[in-house]
């Protein structure tokens, strides 16, 4: 089933999260939804999706409804169910470990600290899964908060982002749908030599 392919975009579910850094992989699901003319999502148990055909491709796009840390199980629920194939599976999420508009395109490799990414490594029983990292730390602020009495990770992958990154994340989004068609069309390689890279940097 080479013609196939799931775009998985993990975050958490409702209103309180919609904004935040950690929701970066529903962000994109919802430019490749506008840029596919998908307008509403199919409800299954425990996860959104739509599909739909794409020159010779069918694309799934799919949001996990289990929030971050069980990821898996939704995304496991998915690849049982459809029988897509590994390789065609992306999983596009955040990664706090990256400055914000970065973007990392990766075969496979283990969790770096991500639950979600976790999860599903942890339910599929690989890690031989196709990955796209969206970068989500405040170059400017991150060090400086990590520094004050009372941080929390946590806290901070759950917070909004600052006014800068907004009027910016839509473009960070954009550049990430490119490189999800990219990776559907061009393959792996490809797509990894020519958009992982920090997108702002196309921008000043």
């Amino acid at each position: 089933m080479s013609n196939v392919y799931c775009i998985v975009g993990l975050g958490n579910p409702g209103s309180k999260y919609h904004d935040t850094r950690h929701n970066a992989g529903f962000v994109v699901i919802d430019k490749l939804a506008e840029f596919f003319k998908i307008s509403e999502f199919e409800f299954e148990d425990n996860y959104l999706y739509a599909v739909t055909d794409y020159k010779d491709k069918q694309i799934a796009l799919m949001k996990p409804l289990t929030f971050m840390n069980l990821s898996g199980k939704a995304v496991k629920a998915f690849y049982d169910k459809y029988e897509i194939t590994a390789e065609n599976f992306l999983i596009v999420y955040d990664d706090v470990n990256l400055d914000f508009g970065a973007l990392r395109l990766r075969a496979n490799g283990s969790d770096g600290g991500q639950n979600g990414i976790k999860s599903v490594i942890y339910e599929m029983e690989t890690e031989n899964i196709p990955r796209l990292r969206v970068g989500i730390r405040s170059a400017e602020d991150f060090e400086k908060l990590q520094s004050e009495e009372g941080f929390s990770l946590a806290d901070y992958v759950l917070s909004g982002f600052s006014e800068k990154e907004n009027e910016l994340i839509d473009k960070v989004a954009d550049s990430a749908k490119d490189a999800v068609l990219s990776f559907i069309y061009e393959g792996l390689e490809d797509t990894m030599n020519r958009f992982n890279r920090n997108v702002i940097d196309d921008l000043v």
